[in-house]
């Protein structure tokens, strides 16, 4: 039998019990909510950015194997989010910058999507605080996420009466499922920019992870029933951080800590070692917030494990081509060149998107997204599963 990790989502759930012909149960999630970083932002930066330069997450080839153009999201196709929401027969969620356009006409019954490019667990005041030499450009933490989602509570909620208002809202909740996507990885880099070393970067993991459960208690306190939380995954592999900290193509490093490789994947071992750290952490907050809050059901989604797995034997999951170069860059080593990155002048993009795990140097492309995705439904890569939640 083929494994269920592999099966195509639509495969999946119907093996699972959970398809869409006669008499298949109905769907126990009516919408869902969104909050994280760039691996999640279905357009919401390309939206924040509106009136500023070229932003390359606009320009092709972004969008070019589902939707064949550019959408805002940062890979060739779909996110994570988007397989769990067509996994969970919901639409796929509008950002919700989008509500802020003129002429826009968008439903957000059936969900919205907070998360945004640069999106950080921190606010803009720690950064401020601790590591002023390097500051987010935009408001965009968890808590201002949560924030916009608050707004967009009352305005589905807009009824005439208290009564009606809070039962509204009670059904919305019951029915939502809210995935908390990737944060810190930004968060940390932030830091690393701003010249602390990889220790001292350690350092905030405890910071980071409480403001990620602290946006929890928050959803949480709002009547959130059902949630997913996602890890980080291993930056110490990505062609950005191979070539900001790596020793490069002709073998000469800058000489300092980051550049130690794993033999067996050529990705850098105490970058990934801070990414393992920050998940250790964040998974045993997870298992007390269960505790916490029995009446919530907490999903941890694993996002290291499978992105590991895929660079560690590319080959078994129909990655042919070299695991830690991109598909899309302005060439080098790892094909990623901060001054032509992809969808820039100079930038090229690769024939075979699917046969790469990396996209643009920083994102995944969505044949990595969808291998994850499923991990996440089945539970292979999360615990317990997205799909146990239907039960």
């Amino acid at each position: 039998m083929e494994p269920l990790m592999l099966l195509p989502l639509t495969v999946l759930l119907s093996y699972l019990g959970h398809g869409t012909g006669a008499g298949a149960t109905p769907p126990r999630f009516n919408s869902i909510f969104s909050f994280g970083n760039s691996y999640a932002d279905t357009g919401n930066f390309v939206l924040q950015c509106a009136g500023l330069p070229s932003v390359p997450f606009n320009q092709s080839p972004y969008g070019e194997t589902f939707f064949r153009r550019p959408t805002g999201r940062p890979s060739d196709g779909r996110l994570i989010i988007d397989f769990i929401a067509e996994a969970l027969q919901v639409p796929l969620l509008p950002p919700f910058l989008s509500s802020r356009q003129p002429h826009q006409d968008l439903d957000f019954s059936r969900g919205a999507n907070f998360a945004i490019v640069g999106g950080t667990a921190l606010d803009v005041g720690f950064f401020l605080r601790r590591s002023a030499a390097s500051v987010p450009p935009f408001r965009s933490s968890l808590r201002v996420q949560i924030g916009w989602f608050r707004r967009l509570k009352r305005s589905l909620c807009n009824t005439t009466t208290a009564a009606a208002a809070a039962g509204c809202k009670d059904r919305l909740m019951a029915r939502s499922l809210f995935v908390v996507g990737e944060l810190g990885s930004n968060d940390y880099g932030y830091i690393l920019a701003g010249g602390k070393s990889l220790s001292e970067a350690k350092s905030f993991v405890p910071e980071v992870v409480k403001a990620i459960c602290r946006g929890i208690e928050r959803l949480v306190e709002e009547g959130a029933r059902y949630m997913v939380v996602s890890g980080t995954l291993p930056a110490g592999c990505l062609p950005m951080a191979l070539t900001k900290y790596g020793y490069g193509a002709g073998g000469k490093g800058k000489g300092n800590a980051t550049t130690e490789y794993d033999r067996r994947t050529g990705c850098l071992r105490r970058l990934n070692g801070l990414a393992q750290y920050h998940n250790w952490m964040l998974r045993e907050a997870v298992g007390r917030m269960r505790r916490k809050y029995p009446t919530t059901k907490l999903v941890y989604a694993d996002f290291y494990r499978p992105v590991a797995r895929l660079l560690r034997r590319p080959a078994k999951f129909g990655f042919t081509e070299e695991p830690i170069r991109a598909c899309c860059g302005g060439g080098g080593p790892y094909n990623y060149n901060p001054g032509a990155a992809c969808g820039s002048p100079g930038s090229t993009v690769c024939r075979q998107p699917s046969a790469h795990v990396h996209w643009d140097g920083i994102h995944l492309t969505e044949a990595a997204y969808k291998y994850i995705a499923n991990g996440w439904l089945n539970g292979l890569y999360a615990y317990p599963s997205i799909l146990d939640l239907l039960q």
